[in-house]
């Protein structure tokens, strides 16, 4: 009885964190893993993502403020709260920005119609900073950040209505 009060307990308390842990859905698309981010039942943003092959992490954020690129390393030490300037080129579109730094990680929002476009369309994307340039192959970005945008407006919009009570503004 002891065994069967024990495991009962252990299961309850595994499902408890994990009702805790956002809740994400993942898609494969070439190196891109595309994923729906939500905390408890609330959606929070979709995210693509992928690593270098010198261990950078990189992902593009969609939520409602729009796109951001995220690069961190394990090995980087930045300032937090600094920022730091860089140039971004995708194919023959470039970007001059200066990136938010926080512990290890550097972020951007990507604002720029012309330059989105690039990142779908160009083999790689180089950020170039003061100390060197990072290179990152953008094979099947276009089909990547296609299913970004679907999974936005998917998740997104079916956590801001709801069919049984009156948009707001309306009686």
């Amino acid at each position: 009885m002891r065994i069967i009060t024990a495991l009962a307990l252990s299961f309850a308390t595994v499902a408890a964190a994990a009702a805790e842990q956002p809740k994400e859905e993942a898609v494969a698309i070439g190196p891109w893993k595309i994923e729906a981010v939500s905390k408890g039942q609330k959606f929070e943003r979709c995210t693509m993502s992928r690593t270098t092959d010198e261990g950078v992490d990189v992902r593009f954020t969609r939520d409602a403020d729009g796109l951001d690129l995220t690069m961190s390393s394990p090995k980087w030490k930045l300032g937090r709260g600094k920022s730091y300037p860089v140039e971004l080129a995708a194919g023959s579109s470039t970007l001059q920005a200066d990136v938010a730094a926080s512990g290890n990680a550097v972020s951007l929002p990507v604002k720029d119609d012309k330059f989105l476009r690039s990142l779908g369309l160009a083999d790689g994307l180089d950020v170039k900073g003061e100390g060197a340039t990072i290179k990152v192959a953008l094979d099947k970005s276009a089909a990547g950040l296609d299913r970004l945008e679907a999974c936005y407006a998917k998740n997104g919009s079916a956590t801001q209505t709801n069919p049984f009570i009156a948009p707001k503004g309306k009686p």
